[in-house]
């Protein structure tokens, strides 16, 4: 997969919608995120006392732009299936998985090793496209047309793709239970009929109406 040529804003902002999506937070927590891209959401956890320590993980390094990289307190560069991160057993209260498990073959391994990083009360906080939306349906069946894009349910460097069942499969597979899902749909801050219709309907269109799906998971007793 060719990431070296992604836009830079496709690394480079903060996930405002996943720190809204984990809510409150009691105490000032360690976090660990796998794909931090120039480690901008990290950054500002840490710069708005919300982290206590931030480490980030990415696929490869932009030696060209080492500038973009924001200062955090480790940040390691390759693969997160061989990168050693046993230093970290039982340690992070957070890891963040924003939009990557569709970018591996097997996140299965991923989801298992990463398990031993959490402390016993840590929580995975995940978002994955949804390749049910309605925009798929109409871009395969009526347009006929399975072109891949630079981002999006279709971004041309994805390996896999889910409906919320399958995500929810995937995690419990790897040995986490769910504790809280949520489609896009309902972060959505313009004016959408589709949000209109989801609210009205009380969510029983979400799997339609989302781009993507927000979860938290905690490891299995």
């Amino acid at each position: 997969m060719n990431y070296e040529n992604k836009q830079e804003s496709y690394y480079n902002n903060i996930r405002h919608d996943l720190i809204n999506f984990i809510g409150k937070i009691d105490k000032k927590a360690n976090f660990l995120e796998i794909g931090a891209a120039y480690g901008a959401t990290l950054h500002y956890l840490k710069q708005n006392a919300i982290a206590n320590e931030v480490v980030g993980v990415e696929l490869f390094q932009d030696k060209e732009n080492l500038n973009r990289y924001k200062p955090l307190d480790d940040f390691y560069f390759g693969d997160v299936e061989t990168i050693n991160l046993d230093k970290y057993q039982n340690y992070f209260d957070f890891i963040i998985l924003a939009d990557v498990l569709e970018h591996i073959t097997e996140p299965k391994n991923v989801l298992e090793k990463i398990k031993n990083l959490l402390n016993n009360n840590g929580e995975v906080i995940i978002s994955m496209p949804n390749v049910r939306h309605y925009l798929s349906f109409s871009k395969i069946f009526i347009k006929g047309n399975l072109k891949y894009k630079e981002s999006g349910i279709f971004d041309y460097t994805h390996a896999r793709f889910y409906c919320k069942r399958d995500m929810i499969s995937l995690f419990e597979k790897s040995g986490y239970n769910v504790i809280k899902s949520e489609g896009s749909i309902r972060r959505y801050k313009g004016k959408s009929l589709a949000k209109i219709i989801n609210t009205i309907t009380f969510g029983v269109f979400e799997e339609f109406f989302s781009v993507q799906f927000y979860f938290k998971i905690r490891k299995k007793e």
